[in-house]
């Protein structure tokens, strides 16, 4: 699982890679990341359980430092590196900025961003096509490439619904960027959590999610101890930091749930894509753990808290036993029976 940043300079991209981190970006072309993904539910486990170790989900997220290009956002160099991750943020520039007499303009940035974007995957097709038209060979992929090309030519983003998996998997090998998970992330002030009119309708148009986020408050927050992190956010009427808020959205673009594994040594959260079957999810403990599937024991996360106990869970019949094709829910907690 990867995300990677994309934006103009300026936009304090690397300054937003730092809070969802909390690293400090190095000198290196690309910066890398581990994103611990916040869990209320592992937090609950682990202080009933109080194990020797917590483990929470996580995913890795890129950053480059590129010198930028004056005609296009994504260099060949800039789409090596974003072309691997699954899903890109897009970082838009909505304060005015102490080294950049440029004014602020989001509006224009996503739109300069958007259509780099397409131009990028339409310079692909066109090539594919091109070479198809010579030989001839009428491949899988080509129907997808002219379905994908019709919708770049009119400038649109494609849309879930657009090209069934069938499709996607015919055009996997191309990386096109504008197939990937796309959600926009605005840096702004302090305390400025609106989204401008105009920014909304052309993001909407394009069946896009939003995020409002101050890179420089998120990076001050995230030097912050935990305790003392809920007591500063009040003072802006927040509940919990943008940068957890885009973590868990980014974790459910990318396709995943959680299952959970509880007990004195371990209380951990499995990612798994959302519909794994309970034997897949076993494999992802350890294979022996699949191949000699038997069933799965499982209470949901909400009847846990609810009864406080397993055997109080037992005693109210909300402990369950599941073959191998039952499809992992999100928060299912699971102890897998098996023999090899």
């Amino acid at each position: 699982m990867k995300a990677a940043l994309l934006g103009l300079q300026y936009s304090g991209k690397t300054l937003v890679f730092e809070a969802l981190t909390g690293l400090e970006a190095g000198r290196k072309e690309e910066n890398f990341g581990t994103i611990k993904v916040p869990d209320e539910r592992i937090d609950h486990l682990n202080q009933v359980f109080k194990p020797k170790k917590t483990t929470y989900a996580e995913f890795v997220i890129s950053d480059f430092s590129l010198p930028q290009d004056s005609q296009s956002v994504i260099s060949s160099k800039v789409k090596n590196f974003i072309q691997k991750a699954d899903i890109l943020l897009l970082i838009l520039r909505n304060f005015n900025s102490e080294i950049s007499s440029e004014p602020k303009d989001p509006v224009n940035e996503y739109k300069k961003i958007r259509d780099d974007i397409i131009l990028t995957d339409y310079m692909v097709i066109e090539k594919r096509l091109e070479k198809e038209e010579k030989e001839k060979k009428n491949t899988p992929d080509v129907s997808v490439l002219k379905k994908l090309k019709k919708i770049l030519e009119e400038f649109n983003i494609p849309k879930e619904e657009d090209f069934t998996a069938d499709e996607l998997k015919n055009v996997a090998n191309y990386s096109f960027l504008s197939l990937k998970k796309l959600i926009v992330l605005l840096n702004q002030e302090e305390g400025v959590n609106d989204i401008p009119e105009g920014l909304n309708k052309i993001i909407g148009e394009d069946s896009l999610a939003v995020f409002s986020i101050s890179a420089k408050l998120e990076n001050e927050l995230s030097k912050i101890p935990a305790e003392e992190r809920q007591t500063f956010l009040e003072e802006f009427g927040l509940k919990e930091s943008a940068s957890v808020r885009l973590i868990k959205h980014i974790y459910k673009q990318l396709g995943f749930i959680s299952f959970l594994t509880m007990g004195e040594d371990e209380v951990r959260a499995w990612p798994i894509k959302n519909g794994t079957a309970a034997s897949e999810a076993a494999g992802k403990i350890h294979s022996d753990i699949e191949k000699g599937f038997i069933r799965a024991e499982v209470i949901s996360y909400d009847d846990f808290t609810k009864y406080n106990s397993e055997a109080e869970c037992k005693k109210a019949g909300k402990f369950r036993l599941e073959g191998k094709e039952y499809a992992v829910k999100d928060g299912d907690i699971i102890s897998f029976r098996f023999n090899v």
